[in-house]
Formats: structure tokens, sequence, C-alpha cells
């Protein structure tokens, strides 16, 4: 059993010596064939896992950030409130002949104090947005990868099958190579895998 470069056992038997026939080597291509499918179904389950755990995450810190942003908000609004309620009161105590520049000035606060909590609420929206869009990317991004390692794998198959039509053209009496490939491939069923 030879242990190939990602850690998977290979099941293949080491070359013998001398050649058993034209059996032999159907069973070494059909080998090679299994190997490289299991392969490539590895690499995909992996891939299929790590977008998956990726996404979950993301969309766990998307929830937290969220919450985070929209209780920080509240806060702000609350205490731009508490202050604007704070002033009115002050206001009212002062001196009447104050009165009209003190209330002008009261005003003037909590539409600041407004304005400010306006600013952070779309600014925590901005923030979730934003990480939203991060999110999408990174599934876009998963799938684009899932995509490509899709793609290798049929770039794979399509070698190994151009490796065993060159192999049947090179001996002789290839029909029985095909031949002898065949009932793999039918006993597998018509999905090849």
């Amino acid at each position: 059993m030879a242990v190939e470069d990602n850690g998977h056992a290979n099941e293949l038997s080491p070359e013998p010596a001398q050649p058993q026939g034209y059996a032999a080597v159907g069973d070494r291509v059909t080998s090679i064939l299994e190997a490289a499918e299991h392969t490539a179904e590895q690499i995909r389950d992996e891939a299929r896992a790590l977008a998956e755990d990726i996404e979950r995450e993301a969309r766990a810190d998307a929830e937290r950030l969220k919450g985070e942003l929209t209780a920080d908000a509240r806060s702000l609004r609350e205490e731009a409130e508490g202050y604007a309620r704070d002033m009115r009161l002050a206001v009212e105590a002062y001196a009447t002949q104050h009165r009209r520049q003190a209330e002008e000035e009261a005003r003037s606060l909590v539409a600041d104090a407004e304005r400010e909590s306006a600013t952070m609420r779309e600014a925590s929206a901005q923030m979730v947005r934003q990480v939203e869009t991060e999110v999408r990317d990174r599934q876009e991004a998963l799938r684009a990868e899932v995509r490509k390692l899709e793609h290798r794998k049929r770039d794979a198959l399509e070698r190994l099958h151009e490796l065993a039509a060159a192999l049947q053209d090179l001996l002789p009496g290839g029909e029985s190579l095909a031949r002898d490939l065949r009932p793999e491939r039918a006993a597998r069923g018509p999905s090849g895998s």
C-alpha cells in the first residue's frame, strides 16, 4: 500500500516484475481510474465541508456583528435621548429671561443628537450590508473553487481514458484490453463512480 502526497492510502499494489497479461494491465488501468475518481470525490467532499464551515462561521459572525452594532446604536440613541431629556429639564428650570435662548440651544442639541444617532444607525446598517456582501463573495469564491475542482477531476479522468486508449493502441490485440475494461465499468453502473 503506497501513501500519496495528500495523505490518502493508495490501494494499488506495487507493479509486478513480469507482466501478467492483458487482464493485469486492464486491472491496473481500472485501479488507476478508480483511485483518481475516489481522490476527486474526497477533494470535492472536503471542499464542500470547508464551504459549509466557512458559510456557517460567516453567518454566525454576521449575526453577532449585527447584534453588536444594533445594541451599540440603541445604546447611543438612548444616551442621546437621555441627554436631550436632561437638557430640556435644565432649560425649563432656567431663568425666564433666558428661556428662549436656552430652548433654542436645547433644540439644537436634540437635533444634533438625532442626526448623530441617525448617522450611527446608517453606519451600522452599512457595516451589516458589507458583512453580508463579504459572505456572498466568500460563498461565490467557494462555489468557483468547487467548480474548478470538478473541472480538474474531469480533466484527470479524460487523461486516464486517453492513457487507456493509448495503452490499447500499443498492445497487440487491443480489443481484449477494451473488453477487459468494459465489464468493470458496467459493474459500477452508468454514473462511473
